[in-house]
């Protein structure tokens, strides 16, 4: 397994959208509807992440996981490959690659999936946040 830096892989864009069209509401913290392609191509476009990578395995392009500006870790895996280890390897990797003295991850807390992950990693829960929006209230 390997990880491809997304900025400087040609099909990445397109990958991101599909990763993103197979994410569950309760795996997002950031999206409450599917953005459009053309708002999905300037946010890649406009480098948001430290570090951005394709999950790469055999050829196959299996997920991907970022790096922050802030240090915090995000990582997805396509359904079909989830389950085999490659988000838990990716965090290494990524680890591994990008030193720091503390990581953080962002992880909605009806994610039962990622909130294991990241616990079995030694990750520990640090504070829960709450929102309320204009129209809500």
């Amino acid at each position: 397994m390997k990880l491809v830096n997304v900025y400087m892989e040609p099909s990445a864009t397109k990958l991101l959208y599909d990763l993103l069209k197979e994410r569950p509401e309760e795996a997002s913290i950031s999206h409450r509807e599917m953005p459009a392609w053309a708002d999905h191509v300037y946010f890649v476009a406009s480098r948001p992440y430290e570090a951005w990578y394709l999950i790469e395995d055999e050829g196959e392009f299996v997920g991907s996981i970022y790096l922050s500006k802030r240090d915090e870790i995000g990582v997805f895996v396509f359904r079909r490959y989830q389950r085999k280890d490659y988000a838990r390897r990716a965090i290494a990797l990524l680890m591994e690659n990008h030193r720091r003295d503390r990581y953080l991850a962002n992880v909605n807390p009806r994610n039962e999936a990622s909130t294991g992950l990241f616990e079995s990693l030694g990750f520990r829960h640090i504070q829960n946040t709450y929102e309320i929006r204009a129209s809500e209230g």
